[in-house]
């Protein structure tokens, strides 16, 4: 389930970096400021050094002008073994 998991953040940060370059053309600063967060937080985000809380996730896509349910569509974890 872990690796579902880890795949699971790696696609949703690819989504974001893609809205974020579209938007806010690669500049950092300016997204951090949208999003109300540190500038730091952004960099170690696209540079998969840190996890993504829900409430980053909010902020993130206030920023993007979308909503968080839309950065999270089709992602799932199929791994039902733990159901058992």
């Amino acid at each position: 389930m872990q690796n579902e998991l880890d795949e699971i953040q790696l696609e949703l940060t690819k989504r974001i970096h893609l809205l974020f370059l579209e938007k806010f053309n690669g500049n950092k600063l300016a997204f951090s400021k949208a999003a109300h967060c540190d500038e730091k937080t952004i960099r170690r985000l696209f540079e998969n050094q840190q996890g993504m809380t829900i409430n980053l996730l909010f902020k993130i896509a206030f920023a993007l002008e979308t909503n968080p349910s839309d950065l999270l569509y089709g992602l799932s974890i199929t791994d039902t073994s733990l159901l058992k």
